[in-house]
């Protein structure tokens, strides 16, 4: 086998393996109860956002509705990112083992190049084989 061969397959397993780790640390979408909280409005407005990044409920009271429209969107606004910055940070928190997208992004696109390099060397090798077999004879 020769070098290039030997580093392609290196990549891939390298990407395999990443891929693999990614899988069994990733928690069963069922088994997830993570939740992010945040409150605006002097805690007068409370979110949660659940994994998915959907927002699970948001508790409003009676009071802060009297502030207007403008301080009311303002003020959930704020609380919603605040429970998905918190949902982020709880996430994250909860799997620390679990591999870096960006480095498993970084192998994939290796894994990528080095095939294409590959089927290139691969499809002008059989396009030469191919040209000597149709040579006459002689």
């Amino acid at each position: 086998m020769t070098a290039d061969a030997d580093q392609f397959r290196q990549s891939i397993d390298d990407a395999l393996h990443t891929l693999r780790e990614l899988r069994a640390t990733r928690p069963v979408a069922e088994a997830v109860e993570t939740r992010g909280e945040g409150n605006a409005a002097d805690g007068l407005i409370a979110v949660v956002a659940a994994p998915g990044g959907r927002i699970e409920s948001i508790t409003v009271a009676p009071q802060v509705l009297r502030q207007g429209s403008g301080y009311l969107a303002e003020q959930m606004t704020i609380a919603v990112n605040a429970a998905l910055e918190d949902l982020q940070a709880r996430t994250v928190a909860e799997a620390p083992d679990a591999p870096n997208p960006a480095v498993l992004l970084e192998r994939l696109e290796d894994v990528q190049q080095q095939s294409v390099h590959r089927m290139q060397s691969f499809l002008s090798a059989l396009t030469s084989a191919q040209a000597r077999t149709a040579r006459p004879a002689g």
